[in-house]
């Protein structure tokens, strides 16, 4: 057996042998998405630091491509390629509310839970995973990937934007700056990393 596999067997086991109810329904059912609530806000606190990124990401750019964002300033601007990282906000904080739903049902009432009820709470988590670790992901890779563009130069900007249409670093007319994603984003970071740790010592 490989490492990984005895990892993976050792996690399952471990959950039938003390996990809870809860839990030990959770490993049976073989899904990709068969993490513990608090290690997967934690990747989601990894997802939202990644997104705080894009504010230190613009102060490294040259003068000449400031000069694309609205006002010359990119922090306070909010440019069309911001619009991704919005986002990935709002699936983080959907996917958030629904993990931390499941665990207060979980540590308030599951001796009370029928197993029908548990497969229920189980495929809300399991809808709030895919969106805030897939859908938050590739949102976010793009976002980022965007806002890195910067870093190649004018010329190499101009080389994606059709003449006579909007460009990536035209306003997006929403009035959100990258400066008050990029706080949010950390902020909420921070919120969900202390919720998944507090997760992990109360669903033992």
């Amino acid at each position: 057996m490989t490492e990984q596999t005895d990892y993976f067997d050792d996690r399952i086991a471990d959950a039938i042998l003390h996990g809870s109810p809860y839990e030990r329904l959770r490993v049976r059912r073989n899904s990709l998405f068969d993490q513990r609530i608090s290690t997967k806000l934690a990747w989601q606190s990894v997802v939202l630091l990644a997104l705080s990124l894009v504010g230190p990401i613009t102060l490294g750019y040259s003068e000449s491509v400031a000069a694309l964002f609205p006002g010359g300033t990119p922090l306070t601007s909010s440019p069309i390629i911001l619009m991704p990282g919005v986002l990935v906000l709002l699936l983080e904080a959907g996917a958030a509310a629904g993990h931390v739903a499941v665990a207060a049902t979980i540590l308030t009432n599951e001796s009370d839970l029928s197993t029908r009820r548990m497969r229920q709470l189980l495929s809300v988590e399991e809808m709030a995973s895919f969106y805030g670790l897939i859908g938050g992901a590739l949102l976010l890779t793009i976002t980022v990937a965007f806002f890195l563009l910067g870093y190649a130069g004018v010329e190499t900007i101009q080389q994606y934007t059709t003449a006579g249409a909007q460009g990536p670093f035209d306003t997006s007319g929403t009035g959100l700056s990258v400066l008050a994603v990029s706080t949010v984003a950390f902020v909420g970071s921070v919120m969900l990393f202390t919720a998944s740790r507090l997760l992990d010592t109360r669903m033992r």
